[in-house]
């Protein structure tokens, strides 16, 4: 719930104070937790850092998060490209 209210607030505030897009605040946020997941994915190996019992399960679930977030930022950047009159709203 935190991190939801994160994303509204930034967006509504980029919007409001800088003229930016909802879409685009959205694409780039997306971006952010995706790039953000992968470079700390090697944490999340088995006897690493954040799995030191060397959990498969835990292992597998990041790997998922991963490939979802990815997938929420190709989905939002697809929508961006096939429906550029989005690009007016929240600017």
């Amino acid at each position: 719930m935190p991190s939801t209210l994160f994303i509204v607030a930034v967006t509504i505030g980029l919007s409001v104070f800088a003229g930016v897009a909802y879409i685009y605040t959205l694409c780039g946020l997306a971006a952010w937790m995706a790039l953000g997941h992968l470079i700390t994915l090697d944490d999340d190996m088995p006897g690493e850092w954040s799995n030191p019992e060397g959990d498969k399960k835990l292992w597998r679930g990041s790997l998922v998060g991963l490939a979802v977030k990815f997938l929420v930022f190709v989905l939002l950047v697809v929508i961006v490209l096939s429906f550029p009159s989005l690009a007016k709203f929240g600017a």
